[in-house]
């Protein structure tokens, strides 16, 4: 019995140290597995975090380029917006430069015209100034036709012994016109053209030189007496613009005699009575 025992012990404490080893062992393979399906875990997990991360940076990274982007767009945005201000600004100053051209003055000399008045009376255009002793007077071709006329028959010899006439003159005889200032002696005959004849008191009323129409030759005696008119008609037809529309004439009854070229004055306008 004691010799069971002794012999049951080593067998127990072998059995026992069997199952501390079986346990030891089986707790080294949990720990073991544990840690292999730890460490199996640990790079999936770490592959992840490390995706993960990857992803993170990349969706950083694509985060970052995309405000990077958007920067440089806003960025670029205002420097095409400058550079199409600054082409604008150098299309308007290229305008700018364009458009100023110096303005070119032309000086135009004034031109003066200096016209003659135009006086009028009641009747028209003033045709002939008369002035004397009693004052002024203005008449119009319409005022002399209203006068008593004088007609007769006239011409004229020149300096070359040419003989013009004699015609028919009908106009105002020139006594009847220097009684309407006062009358008097002598009468100074102006021309439209500044061209002017004195006639002496002798000469105003007929007492002039005059000579035979066919021959020339100075007569002293005709059919009537000589008058001197101031005409406004010849033949029955008013005068043309290169002798009237007034002119000096020294008329008689008949056609029998015709006088000195210089005292036909033609374009009379005034006749001064002193």
């Amino acid at each position: 019995m004691q010799f069971f025992t002794r012999r049951r012990a080593p067998v127990l404490l072998a059995t026992a140290a069997f199952f501390v080893l079986a346990t030891a062992f089986l707790l080294g393979a949990c720990s073991g597995g544990q840690n292999s399906s730890e460490s199996t875990m640990l790079p999936t997990s770490t592959s992840a975090l490390v995706t993960s991360s990857t992803d993170s940076v990349t969706s950083s990274t694509r985060a970052s380029a995309g405000s990077t982007a958007q920067s440089a767009e806003i960025t670029t945005a205002p420097s095409a917006a400058s550079t199409s201000s600054s082409s604008a600004v150098a299309s308007t100053s290229g305008q700018t430069t364009m458009s100023s051209v110096k303005p070119t003055t032309t000086a135009t000399s004034a031109t003066t015209t200096t016209a003659k008045p135009t006086t009028t009376t009641s009747k028209g255009l003033v045709a002939l100034k008369l002035s004397g002793p009693s004052g002024t007077k203005q008449l119009s071709l319409a005022d002399l036709r209203a006068m008593s006329a004088t007609s007769g028959y006239g011409g004229w010899k020149n300096d070359l012994s040419n003989i013009t006439g004699p015609v028919s003159w009908t106009g105002v005889s020139l006594k009847s016109l220097t009684e309407l200032v006062g009358g008097g002696g002598s009468v100074t005959v102006v021309a439209s053209d500044g061209y002017s004849q004195m006639l002496s008191s002798g000469q105003a009323a007929g007492q002039v030189t005059m000579f035979d129409p066919g021959s020339g030759e100075t007569v002293s005696s005709i059919n009537g007496s000589l008058r001197v008119i101031v005409a406004y008609a010849k033949d029955g037809a008013a005068l043309s613009s290169s002798e009237g529309p007034l002119r000096l004439a020294f008329v008689s009854s008949a056609k029998d005699q015709v006088t000195p070229s210089k005292l036909w004055v033609r374009m009379v306008v005034e006749l001064k009575v002193q």
